[in-house]
């Protein structure tokens, strides 16, 4: 049950507006911080504890993984998993220091390597296993719990077993993932005893195993709303005694500036599984692995308030912008929290308080010259009239997310039409077909050819012959732009069907506004990949679009100029 897939249509993979369990709790802290780092995606520097975050917990999951040793009493188990723990360590070791060597853009602390030792990390991942062996000793005690017997039998006793090295990977859509990249499952657990036998601590533990998000699934493991606007990926469900415990598993210990997310975060995961699958859970926990505490979290009160509060959240989220986001914005403070750098940018100090952050000091803005334009002159609301037919969807669009789109035509000129982000208002399939007058369409492009966006603030109307429309084939869909690059980021993995993909993006200041930069595949060459905060970058025939309501350049590898000096320079 851990699992669901999204409704028809729905995209499996992230999405920038789709409620979630960290992009609420942002929302909670400061609704400006979502703005800018998650609703237009600016990036900073990756930390080491950033990276100790996934790579520890991929560590603990796969030692949960793991089968006991047959036989086993407490103290042999004990001694196994203490054995266990030093191993993953030193995996969890090689693999956060791989991961730091790769990183093109990290903050250093006070050490310019990876800081995390083995010892460090053998402490931690046995934080979780202390936590878990209170689980196993209740087992014991209460003589296995309602599976016990099922388990013996080898029956399946969860509708989404919990993951172990001894069975196969359960997909949450099997038949679009390539069987053959899945590895032969081990040996199982071959410590069962006899009906009517004392439980002991080996059975115990596989009897206690928690669902965990299985590091061997190429596939999101997510639960989706049923309506799609929201969707959590669980670390760990605990259910071996009947009741339900959702838990977090946080590498650090509760402290610092963003401690107070695991509430609103587990809050939201709670109510998330009661809409999925009609039944609360019985407990919410976080457990913090450096110095082993476990919290728990009380759930919203009321489940139909919840709901409403949570939806006008996620409607909130899904407003689009008008063009190129300004900076100084032009909001007031969105949150209580004294020296608040994000409300800060409503100030031209807050402002060069960020840049210098992001750029070493390298803030200076380069100048902008013919052929360049400011970011402020890049259209983003054209009004258009043709005749609108071809309605299809929903099909994915070069994020990977499924949307609906149609054509319009005037004349020879016959453009493409797709929402901005999956659901955009008005829907597209909901206007009747023939003649139609568009007003506040987003213009752009998609390899090499005009497209058109729609989303809240496009609206179709009967055609008036007397209204002042762009015409289809002068649609203005490339731009050149001279800006100052203050954040990068690179994104890779494995698609559903188990392809490979890439991607990379730049987010650039003219000093007005900020634009974020995307890059997709053989785009990603090593000049543009060697680009780093503070370099000053010129892009002559940089491609229009959109992402979620939000203003994109895309760069094309044959038709996009790319020019990079360093700001000294």
């Amino acid at each position: 049950m851990p699992v669901t897939t999204p409704p028809v249509g729905g995209p499996l993979g992230r999405s920038r507006r789709r409620l979630s369990g960290s992009a609420y709790s942002t929302w909670q802290r400061c609704q400006t911080e979502w703005r800018i780092t998650r609703g237009l995606g600016l990036g900073s520097p990756t930390s080491p504890s950033q990276i100790l975050g996934h790579v520890l917990e991929d560590g603990v999951i796969r030692l949960i993984m793991r089968h006991a040793p047959a036989g086993a009493d407490r103290a042999a188990l004990l001694a196994w998993l203490s054995d266990c723990a030093d191993e993953e360590a030193r995996r969890v070791r090689e693999e956060g220091v791989a991961r730091w060597e790769d990183l093109p853009w990290r903050r250093e602390w006070d050490t310019p390597d990876w800081p995390f030792t083995v010892e460090d990390l053998t402490l931690r991942i046995m934080s979780a296993v202390d936590l878990l062996m209170v689980d196993v000793d209740r087992c014991v005690e209460v003589g296995g719990g309602p599976y016990l017997r099922a388990m013996r039998a080898q029956e399946r006793v969860f509708e989404v077993p919990s993951p172990s090295d001894g069975a196969k990977p359960e997909h949450p859509l099997p038949e679009r993932w390539p069987a053959h990249l899945d590895d032969p499952a081990k040996e199982g657990f071959q410590g069962w005893q006899a009906e009517g036998s004392d439980v002991n601590h080996a059975e115990a533990w596989e009897v206690v195993r928690p669902w965990v998000k299985d590091p061997r699934v190429g596939q999101p493991q997510r639960m989706f709303h049923p309506e799609g606007w929201a969707a959590g990926e669980l670390d760990m469900v605990m259910r071996w005694d009947g009741s339900t415990r959702l838990i977090d598993l946080k590498s650090g210990d509760g402290g610092g500036p963003y401690g107070s997310a695991l509430h609103d975060q587990m809050r939201f995961y709670g109510w998330l599984w009661e809409v999925c699958f009609e039944e609360k859970p019985d407990a919410l926990e976080g457990w913090y692995l450096d110095g082993g505490k476990r919290s728990v979290v009380d759930p919203f009160p009321d489940h139909a308030q919840a709901t409403s509060e949570l939806e006008a959240v996620a409607l909130a989220m899904a407003e689009g912008s008008e063009g190129a986001m300004a900076l100084p914005l032009s909001v007031d403070a969105t949150c209580d929290r004294p020296g608040c750098r994000w409300c800060a940018l409503s100030t031209d100090d807050g402002v060069l308080a960020l840049l210098d952050d992001r750029t070493d000091g390298r803030s200076a803005v380069p100048s902008i010259a013919p052929p360049f334009e400011p970011l402020s002159g890049i259209p983003h609301r054209v009004n258009v009239r043709g005749n609108l037919d071809g309605k299809w969807g929903p099909l994915p669009n070069h994020f990977g997310e499924p949307v609906i789109g149609a054509a319009l035509t005037s004349g020879r000129a016959h453009v493409a039409w797709d929402e901005s982000h999956r659901g955009a208002p008005p829907a597209i399939h909901e206007v009747k077909t023939g003649p139609v007058l568009v007003r506040g369409a987003l213009p752009g492009a998609w390899r090499r050819s005009a497209r058109l966006y729609a989303d809240a603030g496009t609206t179709f109307h009967d055609n008036d012959e007397e209204a002042e429309v762009t015409r289809l084939g002068m649609l203005r869909t490339r731009a050149n732009v001279s800006a100052l690059v203050v954040s990068i980021g690179r994104g890779n993995g494995i698609r559903l069907d188990g392809r490979p993909w890439s991607m990379g993006t730049l987010h650039v200041y003219d000093g007005d506004r900020i634009i974020e930069v995307a890059m997709f595949g053989s785009t990603l060459t090593d000049r543009i990949l060697d680009i780093r905060p503070g370099d000053h970058v010129k892009f002559t025939g940089a491609e229009l679009g959109w992402r979620e309501g939000m203003p994109q350049l895309r760069i094309d590898a044959r038709s996009t100029r790319v020019e990079v000096q360093p700001p000294e320079s």
